[in-house]
């Protein structure tokens, strides 16, 4: 090799080869440089904030730099305000009119540095929360010294500014709930340098002119949100070039404002990448904000009336290729304007395409509250009398899935006093027993009919026959809403109206024995209220977790509490509306529904007036918290809105990775295709997205290093299609590239490299291992590129020993390198034949070192066509264009290389040298073809090492 990294020093050469000192050779010399504070010129040289670069390189200018924390994880550009106040600012966002203020950001963050001010910049372009807080590293946000800085126009021409400085009070981590009600508190506000006192981010109303901000929508800013100005404040219009926007003449103009934030983070340490790689990580696996299209839906309600008693879904149920669908609808309907079936009360179509099924066609009176599988059959529950004319299926019905029809010898009936109607609904199935819960008084049921047993509000029957168990009866003097029965079969879990249960206290909630005769479970704490209210405090979701019990209703709670003794782990309000009216489990995360189109307060154990919460974030109708820990997932805001504002009633899932929700539900998300959004009829789904690492690169390796270490690796695969690749150096993310190289021309010496996959979801493979790069150390040449070679092309085996020291190899060929045919640079010529021609070759050299420790790493450079695996004594070091696994003669490359640049570069194994024995060592090299019709076959290699 002839770089200069990779000189070698002739003394130090021939000693360790056992030779002759050589006169006057040169000797080797280090050399080392302080490294400079990173200027964020590259992504190199990535700071770990804007002020970071200010303090090192005071002449840095406003623009876009490159930022990175440990939080950060990769490198990317922001653009920073290095002039203001001292400099050091970065851009969070910025716009007009009609900012969203989601945790998921808004637009993108190229629209963000790249265009951070003019006319352009109108539209407004935000961050996402993960990125702010990734840029804080940790920060609290009311830790911030210099608080959220807002930069507003204050003429519509856009040559006049204000300067305006939010300092928070008692706020963790970002949100841009600016809007939120009640709102983010601040404990100070400073406009263009004089202090004032705090207030809130929803309406800070200093005098009602220019000093006012409030940014909740408006309808006479035609429900636009933004950094609204005061009444007294004019010039504004809805010019294409003016700084100042407003609706008509409403006053109050909405102006381009810019926020900033100044972390001063001036140093970061990065967690150590161990030399074996880093492990694969993969992000929060929620399901997708867009739903898909469903081509059926049920419309119409049954009956007149308001409320949560007449809304088209209230039941979702999955059994094999089919979803079940109950309420009170009046019909399937195919589209927003197509075909319209009346079949009121209860549906199936596949779940797959959503195709509506006419076969499935039984005849109910009364709307359906819950639907539960039971593998050859679907049990419902509901206010119907009868099914089909059927006897004994009032309130409860076990129907075929395929027809609908009633199953035989299957009943359940119940029965409630003084002539109010029977309400079944909750069910829930554990062992043998299906667990019911509603309003009713007694039940019977089996084959043949058993007597009527008094079981008030709630009971349970024979998953074979529906015969209830006359052993365990609980009481509850109100109406139950909510079971669910415990996967650790010991406890059921009740939530509703009652106040009462087998004459104790229980109020709203219960937890009950399965073991006869239906006792409370005992040693369990109370759970808090968010009111005082008398009636106000009712459940209508529970669920069980792992260790954990969630609950939810009225007053617009959400609640963990730990499962041994009822200890409360996190409460959550959500506002405008909220209360919570259904929750399931997938992948780790309860979802939880709710009439919630605005707010949840995180943290609060309140309301009307919450208090003591962590943080505001949006909530659409559905929200997202993690199972175990239950803090709450910002970045779950689904695109879908209800006909009345009752939201979702209803959830399920697949065994697709969709979650199935219904209510009085109407649209979905935005379709581009059609310029609309999707039609919903009562229900929708929403499919999972992409939380599978991509698989690992392989084959990394330095393949040059002019201009800098060039890095090579084999390719990664995913999913989803589309990977880019981190190069890690020195523990942290270098470079992020679309291709399979990437040249570091910023090395400070010796360093070592790592390269994973990342998908366009935020997946990371998993690591290759570590690809140590001496940088200026001096190197010996161990084996030149024209050393003798043994070598064997004919088509036959060698056997499993062959790359053993101790095999024999006399009866092989022999001669210098390199080796082939076909291209005519070959120093010895291996017989070509015809075609279709031999697969395979094998080639042993043997390397004698005297002190193997007086090296640290070998440098191995192996020119290939097409495929080779390379073994140092016996053992496999590296393979290039292989697939894994054995290696048989027969086995052909992964890919044909077509160009004299791929022939000819060699491929670089850098391994440690204890690979090495004092005295002979045995290189074995196999070179395979990517097909027998190949014209021409490559082999060279060269072996340097580091010396210690």
């Amino acid at each position: 090799m002839s770089s200069p990294r990779h000189a070698t020093t002739a003394l130090a050469l021939a000693a360790l080869l056992g030779g002759a000192a050589v006169a006057g050779a040169p000797q080797a010399s280090a050399r080392t440089t302080a490294a400079a504070a990173p200027d964020g010129t590259a992504s190199a040289k990535a700071a770990p904030s804007c002020w970071a670069i200010k303090q090192a390189h005071p002449g840095s200018a406003d623009g876009v730099y490159w930022l990175q924390t440990p939080k950060l994880v990769a490198p990317q550009q922001f653009y920073c305000d290095m002039t203001t106040d001292g400099g050091g600012w970065v851009l969070i966002g910025r716009g007009r009119e009609g900012w969203t203020f989601h945790y998921p950001g808004q637009r993108t963050a190229g629209n963000v540095r790249n265009t951070p001010t003019g006319t352009a910049a109108f539209a407004p372009a935000a961050l996402p929360g993960d990125t702010v807080n990734a840029l804080l590293n940790g920060t609290r946000v009311d830790d911030l010294a210099d608080g959220v800085r807002l930069r507003r126009a204050a003429n519509a021409a856009g040559t006049s500014w204000q300067e305006m400085r939010w300092k928070f009070k008692n706020r963790d981590d970002w949100s841009w709930t600016f809007d939120a009600n009640p709102s983010h508190p601040l404990s100070s506000v400073v406009v263009n340098g004089t202090a004032y006192a705090g207030g809130n981010t929803r309406d800070w109303n200093n005098n009602n002119g220019s000093r006012r901000v409030f940014t909740y929508e408006w309808q006479s800013h035609g429900w636009q949100k933004g950094f609204s100005y005061g009444a007294g404040q004019t010039g504004g219009s809805t010019g294409s070039t003016s700084y100042l926007w407003q609706k008509g003449t409403e006053g109050s103009p909405i102006p381009f404002t810019q926020v900033f934030i100044r972390p001063k983070i001036t140093s970061a340490s990065y967690p150590a990448v161990p030399d074996a790689g880093a492990s694969a990580s993969t992000v929060t696996p929620l399901v997708s904000n867009q739903t898909t299209p469903l081509p059926w839906g049920v419309t119409g309600v049954m009956g007149t009336g308001t409320g949560e008693e007449f809304l088209e879904v209230q039941a979702l149920s999955v059994l094999n290729d089919t979803i079940y669908v109950g309420g009170r609808f009046r019909y399937v309907q195919q589209g927003a304007s197509g075909t319209k079936k009346e079949q009121p009360y209860l549906a199936a179509f596949d779940v797959k395409t959503g195709e509506w099924r006419p076969s499935f066609l039984p005849k109910l009176d009364g709307q359906v509250w819950d639907i539960q599988p039971l593998g050859d059959k679907i049990i419902i529950a509901g206010e119907f009398t009868n099914v089909d004319g059927e006897p004994n299926t009032t309130g409860m019905a076990a129907l075929d899935p395929a027809t609908g029809k009633v199953v035989p010898g299957w009943r359940t009936t119940f029965t409630r006093a003084s002539g109010l109607a029977v309400k079944v609904k909750a069910l829930d199935v554990q062992g043998g027993w299906l667990y019911v819960g509603g309003a009713f008084n007694h039940v019977s049921g089996g084959n043949p009919l058993s007597s009527k047993i008094w079981s008030v509000m709630a009971a349970r029957v024979r998953v074979s026959d529906g015969r209830p168990d006359d052993t365990w009866t609980p009481r509850f003097d109100l109406p139950v809403v909510d079971v669910d029965a415990s996967e650790k079969g010991d406890r059921v879990y009740f939530g509703g109206y009652f106040e009462n249960v087998n004459d104790k206290p229980a109020n709203s909630f219960a937890v009950i024995s399965t073991a006869a005769p239906a006792a409370l479970v005992p040693g369990l704490g109370t759970w808090t209220p968010s009111t005082p209210t008398a009636n106000r405090d009712y459940r209508q979701s529970v669920l069980e977790y792992g260790d954990g019990v969630w609950m939810g209703g009225s007053q617009h709670d959400f609640q963990l509490y730990t499962r041994d003794d009822l200890t409360k782990v996190s409460g959550h309000i959500t506002k405008k509306g909220g209360d919570i009216q259904a929750s399931v489990v997938k992948d780790g995360i309860v979802y939880g529904s709710c009439h919630c189109p605005e707010f949840v307060f995180n943290g609060a154990s309140s309301w009307e007036n919450p208090v003591g919460w962590s943080n505001a974030h949006q909530i659409v109708w559905i929200g997202a918290w993690d199972a175990e820990t239950g803090e709450y997932l910002p970045n779950f805001a689904p695109s879908i809105d209800s006909r009345l504002g009752d939201g979702p009633w209803a959830m399920t899932t697949d065994d697709n990775g969709c979650l199935w929700f219904g209510g009085d539900m109407n649209r979905g998300s935005w379709n581009s295709a059609t310029g609309s959004y999707q039609w919903m009829g009562g229900f929708g789904r929403l499919c999972s997205t992409d939380s599978k690492a991509p698989s690992t690169p392989s084959g990394l390796r330095l393949a040059g290093t002019t201009g800098g270490n060039q890095l090579a690796w084999s390719a990664a695969s995913d999913d989803s299609g589309s990977v880019k690749y981190e190069v890690l150096r020195g523990d942290r993310v270098i470079a992020t590239t679309t291709g399979t190289s990437y040249t570091d021309a910023t090395a400070p010496g010796a360093v070592k490299y790592w390269v994973r996959a990342v998908d366009d979801a935020g997946n990371r493979s998993a690591s290759t291992a570590a690809l140590p790069v001496e940088g200026t150390t001096t190197t010996a040449n161990l084996l030149a590129k024209n050393a003798t070679w043994k070598w064997r092309y004919d088509g036959t085996n060698p056997g499993a020993s062959w790359t053993a020291p101790s095999f024999d190899d006399s009866a092989w060929s022999a001669g210098p390198g390199e080796f082939g045919y076909g291209d005519g640079d070959e120093a010895t010529l291996l017989p070509a034949g015809t075609t279709p021609r031999h697969t395979t070759a094998y080639f042993r050299t043997t390397l004698k070192v005297a002190d193997p420790a007086a090296y640290r790493n070998l440098l191995i450079d192996l020119v290939r066509d097409d495929g080779a695996v390379v073994y140092v004594n016996g053992t496999e070091i590296g393979r290039a264009n292989l697939p894994e696994g054995t290696i048989t003669p027969d086995t052909t490359a992964l890919v044909g290389y077509s160009t004299n640049a791929e022939e000819r570069t060699p491929v670089r194994f850098t391994v440690p040298a204890d690979v090495l024995v004092a005295g002979n060592n045995t290189i074995a090299v196999e070179m395979h073809q990517y097909d027998r019709w190949s014209a021409d076959l490559s082999f060279a290699l060269t072996v340097d090492a580091t010396l210690r």
